[in-house]
């Protein structure tokens, strides 16, 4: 299992932070997702051989969220 954090700027509420939540854990390979809202932050557990960290960007910004490199 590897870890990633993205920088979200556009999270500013609990319901942001469920919505990110839902979508990620949905992904396959997933196995932990914190939103830190304060530091709008998301944070991805995740298995390499089935997922890669690109894919995890593009998940949290179809969702509606930009996630700035």
């Amino acid at each position: 299992m590897e870890n990633v954090s993205f920088n979200v700027p556009t999270i500013s509420c609990s319901m942001c932070s469920n919505k990110i939540k839902e979508g990620v854990n949905n992904v396959e390979g997933v196995s932990n997702v914190d939103v830190d809202l304060k530091q709008q932050t998301v944070n991805i557990e995740y298995d390499t051989g089935q997922v890669s960290p690109e894919k995890l960007a593009d998940t949290i910004n179809q969702l509606g969220y930009e996630v700035l490199e």
